[in-house]
């Protein structure tokens, strides 16, 4: 079974005051280093962009890059514009803002999802808190998902709940490989988060 990568690229920042994708990471973008942990997983990686490709226009890797067709509507337009060129029916989704995610995570969801339930969707709940912006997505949700942004209801929590996510816990996590799960998902909106996380966690 093939499968697609989508890294979601196209969010304002507003919060750390610079693009998140692109702030430095071990000699490198944080944005690189998610491509660079999902990689080994997919076929092909899809960045979406938001408004604009142009904000990457040099990546170490060889990435697809497209843009909002529903610019201003938040993360489910950047998924609706991935899926739509997306080739494989599952994809692998995570957020840009992400380092920490290894590529055990996005192989253990290939795993939960090959397993053979039927979902459309798969992404993890810890303590009660869903993580949606890293998991995996069928492209048959595409037809709900655009009728979402054109109603302009947008809150992603409630979408899930209507496409029948299947949310996965930890213990889930741990047996199909996934460990550190809390660890690696991770995210950081502010320069505050941004330094804490680099600092904790740096790299050799």
């Amino acid at each position: 079974m093939e499968w697609t990568g989508i890294i979601l690229a196209g969010g304002l920042s507003s919060r750390m005051g610079s693009n998140k994708a692109l702030l430095e990471w071990n000699g490198s973008s944080v944005l690189e280093q998610v491509i660079q942990a999902m990689e080994p997983a997919v076929q092909r990686v899809i960045v979406s962009a938001g408004t604009s490709t142009a904000a990457y226009p040099a990546l170490a890797y060889d990435c697809v890059h497209v843009q909002d067709d529903y610019p201003g509507k938040g993360p489910l337009a950047g998924l609706h514009a991935a899926l739509k060129v997306s080739k494989t029916d599952w994809n692998l989704v995570c957020a840009c803002d992400m380092p920490l995610l290894k590529p055990s995570f996005f192989e253990g969801i290939k795993r939960l999802i090959e397993s053979g339930q039927e979902h459309h969707a798969v992404v993890p709940r810890l303590a009660g808190r869903v993580h949606p912006l890293a998991g995996a997505y069928h492209r048959r949700v595409l037809p709900e998902l655009e009728q979402r942004l054109i109603d302009h209801r947008l809150k992603v929590t409630q979408w899930l709940e209507e496409i029948g996510c299947r949310y996965v816990d930890v213990d889930e996590l741990e047996s199909a490989g996934v460990h550190d799960v809390a660890i690696q998902l991770s995210n950081m909106n502010t320069p505050e988060e941004y330094e804490h996380i680099r600092n904790r966690h740096r790299g050799p």
